[in-house]
């Protein structure tokens, strides 16, 4: 069974001081079994206030020389093409309400943050290391069978405080999916990181309780899954409102021509190889 919970693959972060906030990326994801293969990207970002722009420049995660917009905190996301000149709108409450409206259910959760001795400088900068543990079970009914894994996830940050007035979250952290087991969960990660990360280890082990079956067809029934982010520059940068303005001339993309990677956002899907 996949795991329909969000990993957020983008990091938005919301300043409220006068300047933007420019930094470079490099965010990688693998899976231990190997059953997809390693997928990277390499990203420069703009934040102004409520207004975020993201550039993928290499990797096979996006397409490179795309780009993602959000003028108003992610609640929806423009996902942009210059080479074709289209653009794909994903509204992020939409996905959150249909989240909330499916047959998941999260039970047995918990959670412990730990602060850890080490404090490197990365990109230019003192950093704080904690470590957040969510443990939790995630059910969903197929079929009127129903399909269970127990889940871990180990979320490493190392976070600056030297951006006082920032504030992170993942894409759908403030949304409510109405599914109050599903909105206690992504509160947990929200509420409990302070600080601009910098690096950022998320690692998932998940143990599958699987129905009998009479197949000789092994199936694994454990998975991890680790996604690592680090920053290697950030500044302060001149406010630029054109940076999150689309062109007129780009048209709006078909449903079958939309990018991948913004039908795999919709959908909260593993990337399909």
């Amino acid at each position: 069974m996949k795991t329909l919970l969000v990993t957020a693959a983008l990091v938005f972060v919301a300043v409220s001081s006068s300047a933007a906030i420019q930094y470079d990326f490099v965010q990688k994801n693998t899976t231990a079994d190997a059953v997809e293969p390693t997928s990277d990207l390499v990203a420069r970002a703009v934040i102004d206030g409520d207004r975020t722009r993201i550039d993928f420049l290499g990797g096979t995660l996006y397409p490179p020389g795309t780009y993602v917009v959000s003028t108003d905190g992610s609640r929806k996301l423009v996902f942009v093409d210059p080479i074709k000149e289209w653009y794909t709108e994903v509204n992020t409450a939409s996905v959150a309400t249909a989240l909330g409206a499916s047959n998941i259910r999260i039970t047995n959760l918990k959670s412990i943050m730990e602060k850890r001795d080490d404090r490197p400088i990365i990109a230019g900068h003192a950093t704080e290391h904690t470590r957040l543990t969510i443990t939790y079970d995630i059910s969903v009914t197929v079929k009127t069978i129903p399909l269970k894994q127990h889940v871990r996830t180990e979320v490493d940050t190392w976070a600056t405080p030297e951006f006082a007035a920032a504030a992170t979250s993942s894409v759908l952290s403030g949304m409510r999916t109405g599914n109050v087991e599903i909105d206690r969960m992504l509160d947990v990660e929200a509420t409990q990181l302070k600080g601009f990360p910098l690096r950022q280890t998320v690692t998932t082990r998940t143990a599958a309780d699987l129905p009998p079956t009479r197949s000789e067809l092994q199936v694994p029934t454990t998975r991890t899954i680790v996604r690592e982010m680090w920053v290697t520059s950030i500044r302060e940068t001149a406010p630029d409102a054109t940076l999150f303005v689309i062109p007129p001339k780009y048209r709006r993309a078909d449903a079958q021509e939309a990018p991948k990677a913004a039908k795999e956002t919709l959908t909260f899907e593993p990337p399909a190889k």
